[in-house]
């Protein structure tokens, strides 16, 4: 006799793993990381949010006044002011205040200055000793003042600080930032910024002094090596031809 089997009974499905039926959480590492990403852009999202909200409205006052230093500041590097009136002029008067005491001193003078008058003194401002050079003369039947601030070293003691204040009668015109570099081997104040400047017929005439000094400094150096020529041609004999 055969015996009929009986049939399997059904089999339950287990829930699949990681499932909320199966009772654990699925912790799987691409996991992780996916929730790690978001939570960061999350984050980052919310903190570029609170820094825009610290961030006051835009100034109308303040971006015209930006505008108006940098065109400033274009007018006098690209218009030539810089080095005339931040190098060549204050190179050139420098020693004045001596050099006016001397006979010959107009050999000196390199450009049409006339009625000259200079000094120098020292001046206590709060902790710093500076010395303040003052040239007077009339250039084209205007009177100018040139006021140099030597305000000494550099709080990194690579370069000195000036400023050169520019006048046409009583009205300051310009106003340069400058500074002189030590690193190199012969060092010239240079221009480094405009604090103020008032357009006017001044500029011209700033721009013709440096023409005249560059002039009388190139006649200078000619006539310094033609003489050593004519020094050395009186030392050599070269014989009967």
């Amino acid at each position: 006799m055969f015996w009929k089997k009986k049939p399997a009974p059904p089999q339950k499905e287990l829930p699949a793993e990681g499932s909320v039926e199966s009772g654990k959480l699925d912790v799987s590492v691409p996991t992780l990381e996916v929730a790690a990403r978001k939570l960061a852009a999350s984050l980052s999202a919310y903190s570029q949010a609170a820094y825009e909200s610290t961030r006051s409205a835009p100034d109308a006052d303040l971006e015209a006044a930006k505008a108006k230093v940098a065109a400033a500041r274009k007018l006098v590097q690209e218009g030539r002011l810089g080095y005339a009136l931040g190098r060549c002029l204050p190179d050139h008067v420098a020693h004045w205040h001596a050099w006016s005491q001397r006979e010959g001193f107009a050999n000196n003078v390199g450009f049409d200055a006339e009625d000259i008058t200079a000094k120098q003194e020292k001046v206590q401002e709060a902790n710093q000793m500076v010395v303040v050079t003052t040239t007077e003369f009339k250039f084209k039947d205007r009177q100018y003042r040139i006021v140099f601030r030597d305000k000494g070293m550099s709080y990194d003691a690579s370069s000195r600080l000036g400023e050169i204040h520019l006048f046409v009668a009583d009205q300051c015109v310009a106003k340069f930032d400058l500074s002189l570099d030590y690193s190199h081997e012969y060092s010239r104040w240079e221009y480094r910024d405009v604090r103020a400047l008032k357009v006017g017929p001044w500029m011209e005439d700033v721009l013709t002094m440096a023409a005249q000094i560059e002039a009388h400094q190139r006649k200078a150096s000619e006539r310094f090596q033609d003489q050593r020529i004519r020094d050395a041609a009186r030392e050599i004999d070269l014989g009967k031809a």
